[in-house]
């Protein structure tokens, strides 16, 4: 899970003015200053990044965390390797 949070990390470098200095699974995505519109964007990039599709019902993630569950939880097994 290392990786994917160290991807979270490098998107919002790229794409927050003022991106969080410390980003744990504990940090809320609404207090790092991801609105739904980003949220969205870094969903779609991590889908394309792993070769994956969430589904349109899965719940919004709260925190990094729960975002990082979704990553694993969907992303083919041999990524997961």
């Amino acid at each position: 899970m290392d990786k994917n949070l160290e991807l979270i990390k490098v998107y919002l470098d790229r794409h927050l003015d003022n991106p969080p200095e410390n980003l744990t699974p504990e940090s809320r995505i609404d207090e790092i200053g991801v609105d739904s519109l980003a949220l969205l964007e870094l969903m779609m990039e991590l889908e394309d990044k792993y070769n994956f599709r969430l589904p349109e019902d899965v719940p919004t993630p709260e925190t990094v965390g729960q975002l990082l569950a979704l990553v694993e939880k969907y992303k083919p097994a041999a990524v997961n390797a």
